[in-house]
């Protein structure tokens, strides 16, 4: 090579750098600017997280992390879910040690979003082949208006099952969808299904489509293969995932089925059934489940996401028609997504009565069943859709700003956050007991939160807050034998036998009327300068000065 050749070479170099820089800088510049819209959205979600009002439904969900596993789930304290979400925060609550009770639930939760965020990106990520596609379904996630509320919002088991549902059902798409499958994957499909079914019940929609298709999935496979490399892993790893319900299950059936089932067909019905008046428009019939439904699907963001797949079917068809089909096939998947929202949603309307935290299953479905049809489209009608999901997701961020600014801002006060405040009153429910007063014994309470972040000891009976107490008259009495639990008529004999060191009342006037009566009778004082405030009333201490001792 002459020396002038060698020159023009490294001119030419030279040049296509200068070319590439500009293109790199715009590179650097998204990668940084949805770098930094992931963290704000995710902070958005810690801090409104941290800082949601306190709600009964945690009573159920955190007071057993202080409890197990000394008590017994169902035999030691009534609680009427399967037994992993339980077993979950236990296991956040001993990793983060002293932080507090309703903190390490709460966190636990964070946990939970971070595992739906990251399964359903990576999910999407791998069956549709398209980062922008992967990132718009996690955004959807992130800024869904049923998950910014109490479904996502509070210490439950409503938001722990996503991740695990979202990586059973999309692993075994996934593989489905490959000339040579991993059984490993698909062995981890089966334990993530199991997993989830075994945080809450209602997950249990998620197997029967994947169960059915794994016998004819995928289409290139013989009946043999596919049984031996499809089914079996499924189906062993389903077990393994299901050792908790089974261990419970197996121990006491009677038990086990009473609280998970019983209490659900029944009590729970008749006490709503008597107590309807007390929460307006609450959905005991189809028609107020509709407006639910309508609210959680057809409204926000998960709208925006029914729009976006209408749009990606209607383009799947229009290439089929015309021959421009990026690769043939999936008809069989996309029916496992379909069935799955389909059994989703048929769950949704099935718990008397309907709250807006059933409403979410379908949700997670969507994005597996839009990223199986975006990779069917043809690469041209991919980049026509780009804008699309570009503006959808800056109409997602907008819809979800208030709720999740809000979050970011009260990160700033962390001594005001929700979780910063009940410890706070926890240690000076503490102080006043206990080094104060010099008091022993439990506190009577139906939020039994405060004195067990207080490190104070509880009633079994009040352990998972007013939900045995106002069930007691609509029980009957050979399901009544099977919970911990006490009613107005056996309150005198539960305080005489062990006399509490305090009432800490305020929080349901018509439920805690017993208590109080008993209190006033037996010399409880009450204490007035101290309020233990939070979004169910001011929360008075009635503590005890003579008697009991």
């Amino acid at each position: 090579m002459s020396v002038s050749d060698m020159h023009g070479s490294a001119v030419k170099r030279r040049n296509m750098a200068g070319a590439d820089a500009p293109h790199q800088l715009s590179r650097l510049l998204i990668t940084g600017a949805v770098a930094f819209c992931g963290i704000m959205l995710l902070a958005g979600i810690y801090g409104r997280l941290m800082n949601y009002g306190l709600r009964r439904d945690e009573m159920m969900f955190v007071p057993p992390a202080a409890f197990l596993p000394g008590w017994d789930l169902y035999q030691d304290f009534f609680y009427n879910h399967v037994p992993n979400s339980a077993w979950y925060f236990k296991g956040v609550n001993l990793f983060l040690g002293e932080a507090g009770l309703l903190f390490a639930a709460r966190f636990g939760v964070f946990l939970g979003w971070l595992g739906l965020v990251g399964s359903v990106f990576w999910v999407t990520l791998r069956i549709s082949k398209n980062r922008i596609f992967a990132f718009f379904c996690a955004v959807a996630m992130i800024t869904a208006d049923p998950l910014l509320g109490e479904a996502g919002m509070a210490a439950s088991n409503n938001l722990l099952p996503l991740p695990f549902a979202v990586l059973g059902l999309g692993l075994f798409i996934m593989e489905t969808l490959k000339q040579q499958v991993n059984a490993r994957f698909l062995f981890c499909a089966g334990v993530c299904l199991s997993i989830a079914a075994g945080m809450k019940i209602s997950a249990v929609v998620f197997i029967p489509p994947v169960a059915i298709a794994a016998f004819l999935l995928p289409l290139h496979m013989g009946l043999a293969d596919r049984f031996k490399r499809v089914v079996f892993p499924l189906l062993v790893g389903g077990l393994i995932g299901a050792l908790p319900l089974f261990w419970y299950l197996i121990s006491d059936p009677e038990l086990f089925l009473a609280h998970v089932i019983g209490f659900h067909l029944g009590p729970h019905i008749a006490y709503w059934d008597a107590n309807a008046y007390t929460e307006p428009n609450l959905a005991m019939g189809l028609g107020g489940k509709l407006l639910l439904a309508y609210g959680g699907w057809l409204a926000g963001v998960p709208l925006i996401m029914g729009v976006v797949a209408t749009y990606l079917v209607w383009v799947a068809l229009r290439d089929k028609s015309t021959g421009h089909v990026r690769e043939e096939g999936y008809f069989g998947q996309l029916l496992v997504c379909f069935g799955a929202i389909c059994l989703a949603i048929l769950m949704s309307f099935s718990p008397t009565p309907g709250f807006p935290q059933y409403y979410v299953l379908p949700l997670v479905c969507l994005p597996i069943f839009c990223a199986v049809v975006f990779r069917r489209i043809s690469p041209d009608s991919q980049r026509a859709i780009v804008p699309l999901l570009g503006a959808s997701m800056l109409v997602m961020m907008v819809l979800a700003a208030p709720r999740l600014g809000a979050g970011v801002l009260a990160l700033t006060q962390p001594d005001k956050l929700t979780v910063s405040r009940i410890s706070t009153d926890a240690q000076r429910l503490n102080q006043i007991i206990v080094q104060d007063h010099g008091l022993t014994g439990p506190v009577a309470s139906f939020l039994p939160i405060y004195p067990l972040e207080a490190d104070l000891p509880v009633y079994a009976e009040f352990a998972s807050g007013q939900f045995a107490y106002r069930i007691v008259p609509h029980t009957a009495p050979e399901l009544a034998a099977q919970y911990t639990m006490v009613g107005e008529d056996g309150l005198d004999a539960l305080f005489a036998q062990t006399p509490p060191a305090a009432f800490l009342l305020g929080y349901a006037e018509a439920l805690e009327g017993p208590m109080l009566r008993y209190a006033q009778a037996n010399g409880y004082q009450l204490l007035e300068g101290e309020r233990f405030e939070n979004r169910y009333g001011p929360g008075q201490l009635y503590i005890r000065t003579r008697g009991g001792e």
